[in-house]
């Protein structure tokens, strides 16, 4: 699952269509193409979406989310424009998961800009499986894990919390 295309369809069809949650608007978001970056709307919320990536050296998935200002800069988005929900897919082997952060715990987090910080155009997450071992990396899975659905086992999926976050 790389492709907007088939990582959308994919999602669709395992989340989203059997708890009647109907993807409507799809917009993709190609400066985070590499992240398999778009907007779309989710029944009555508005979602930027994203696909987290591996890396080599460190515990955790990295994935960005920025935007180009007047002048062509990169920088984070503003909380009075953001969706409704930053979704981020994690996929590790046979491990899938999202998490599902609504744009207020962003805020506080200090992920998207105001007119009094300026926000994050990347993070770090750290789904069920990883183990972080810094302290900064332990503080950021704990808030995190909060708004994670674990989609691991296609034949018990947590609807109860995955249609919460959703709401």
């Amino acid at each position: 699952m790389n492709n907007l295309n088939d990582t959308i369809r994919n999602v669709n069809n395992l989340v989203y269509k059997p708890n009647n949650l109907m993807i409507t608007n799809l917009k993709e978001e190609k400066q985070n193409a590499e992240y398999v970056g778009c907007l779309f709307h989710l029944n009555n919320k508005t979602i930027r979406f994203r696909v987290s990536k591996i890396t080599p050296n460190k515990i955790g998935q990295f994935v960005s989310f920025w935007e180009k200002d007047d002048n062509m800069q990169n920088q984070a988005f503003s909380y009075n424009a953001a969706p409704d929900l930053l979704v981020i897919t994690c996929i590790d082997d046979n491990k899938l998961g999202q998490f599902i952060f609504p744009k207020e715990i962003l805020l506080k987090e200090k992920v998207l800009k105001t007119q009094i910080q300026k926000g994050k155009m990347a993070m770090r997450v750290y789904p069920i499986w990883d183990t972080p071992v810094s302290n900064q990396a332990k503080k950021s899975q704990t808030w995190q894990l909060q708004y994670f659905v674990d989609l691991s086992n296609h034949n018990n999926l947590p609807i109860d919390k995955l249609l919460h976050l959703y709401s």
